[in-house]
């Protein structure tokens, strides 16, 4: 018995030996990792509005674990070193770098951070609109990491949130900033004053199932942009997402506005919520440098006049699964060659084809396309349509335009377009329209009912017209 006693004591000593040796030893299992309990960290409150000596800041904590049963090392720095504007303190050290921190077994450290804007300082190089960074993990050579994510600037930040009642942004001493999306709700009208500046991070969208009305003037447009205000950024496509007008929406105007940089200018994925009423009437308005489309429509009701959409990297303009569609007095043009694309800038159909090319369904479609521009660098056309003409409805006209194309029903008897000539644009690369002394589309106008009286930028058209968004001066 006591031969039993001693060996068991033995055994129970070796292995509290052992197990003591293994927490000992470091863990260095290359496919060990620690984990954390934060993939992003948000500082959802505006920094800014502090005295001028003391920036504001808000501490929040990351909490990481080592989940094994032995002891390990991990790296952890912020993305932006030294120069970011978050601050780490691990076990009570404050720093932006921190090497091979011990974790005990199955235990676990806090790590704190905090951010530090510079009240004083609005240059989008130094503060801009959203704060970005990083804490990087490094443990035994395995990567991870925390996003960091605040406010920089002084502004009115909407963090996915909706509009409930009327609302007005008018105040232009203060941008708006959208994080993910601002919805506004059915029956709720969102009206934007001239001047306002409205910045979407990636992949931030404004919803619209209620109303929305853009009030802008030639000398203080409403500028829709993302919210990378480094010079370097500014005519940069895909930064965000669009204006996305959804069912049951009708009646939205647009009016001098400059909306850029996105991925659709302004989209609309159904009919009318209401017999005989526009999903979205634009006017004035400049839609550049989208990944995807400028203007696009599904089943929609759109009117655009006097209105410029360019670089797209797909379509300035698309009117898909018919609708209804008038185009006056715009022009539609991608120049760059850097999107890579095929298809032409300006499509319509009522042909909705499976992956296969078979056509699944047809709709009816009308559409009024007058007095527009359509062209851009592709080698043959940059007009293309898939259309069943059964599903046409009457009157449907596209006529008095410059057009670039190789499609003989554009130029066919008693057609007026101008087909395959220069519109001769004074600086399209810097986004300025106006004609050229030569271009093509002057003085080429159909004169139409009710009349455009002035173009673009409020100029008036006299006489005959000129074709386009922009009345030569010359």
């Amino acid at each position: 018995m006591q031969s039993l006693l001693k060996y068991s004591l033995f055994i129970f000593g070796l292995y509290v030996m052992i197990s003591s040796c293994n927490k000992d030893e470091f863990n260095t299992n290359p496919n060990s990792q620690i984990t954390v309990n934060r993939d992003t960290l948000w500082f959802d409150t505006v920094f800014t509005k502090v005295n001028s000596s003391t920036p504001k800041s808000v501490i929040k904590q990351i909490l990481v674990y080592n989940p094994y049963d032995q002891r390990i090392k991990t790296s952890i720095q912020l993305g932006g070193g030294n120069n970011s504007h978050f601050r780490l303190n691990v076990d009570g050290e404050a720093g932006s770098s921190f090497s091979d921190i011990e974790l005990f077994p199955n235990d676990s450290i806090f790590l704190f951070v905090e951010v530090h804007p510079d009240p004083n300082n609005n240059s989008p190089d130094f503060n801009p609109l959203i704060i970005r960074d990083s804490i990087l993990f490094n443990t035994n050579g395995n990567e991870s990491k925390t996003m960091l994510i605040g406010w920089g600037q002084d502004a009115h930040y909407i963090f996915r949130d909706s509009i409930e009642t009327d609302t007005t942004w008018s105040n232009n001493k203060l941008p708006i900033v959208v994080y993910g999306y601002c919805y506004v709700k059915p029956n709720v009208n969102l009206t934007i004053e001239k001047g306002m500046n409205i910045h979407f991070a990636p992949r931030s969208w404004l919803f619209i199932e209620g109303k929305l009305d853009v009030k802008g003037d030639v000398d203080n447009p409403v500028l829709m942009q993302g919210d990378r205000l480094q010079p370097s950024w500014e005519e940069e496509s895909g930064q965000w997402g669009g204006i996305w007008i959804s069912h049951p929406s009708h009646s939205n105007t647009i009016e001098h506005a400059i909306i850029k940089n996105g991925t659709v200018g302004v989209y609309c994925d159904s009919v009318p919520g209401e017999e005989n009423k526009k999903n979205v009437t634009i006017n004035k308005t400049m839609i550049r440098n989208m990944s995807y489309d400028g203007i696009s429509g599904k089943g929609s009701t759109i009117h655009v006049q006097n209105s410029v959409s360019t670089n797209c990297g797909r379509f300035t303009f698309l009117g898909a699964n018919g609708g209804d569609y008038t185009l006056l007095h715009n022009t539609f043009y991608t120049g760059r060659r850097d999107f890579s694309r095929q298809e032409p800038t300006f499509a319509y159909l009522n042909r909705r084809r499976d992956e296969f090319g078979s056509i699944i369904e047809t709709y009816d479609i009308q559409f009024y396309f007058v007095n527009n521009i359509i062209d851009g660098v592709l080698a043959d056309s940059e007009i293309g349509e898939d259309i069943d003409y059964s599903r046409v409805i009457s009157p449907s006209v596209v006529d008095y335009n410059l057009i670039k194309t190789d499609n003989a029903i554009y130029s066919g008897s008693g057609s007026s377009n101008i087909i395959n000539a220069s519109a001769k644009f004074k600086d399209a690369y810097n986004f300025n329209f106006d004609l050229d002394t030569l271009s093509a589309a002057k003085d080429m106008a159909a004169p139409v009912s009710p009349p455009v009286n002035d173009d673009f930028l409020n100029r008036a058209r006299l006489g005959t017209p000129d074709i386009g968004a922009y009345e030569s001066q010359y």
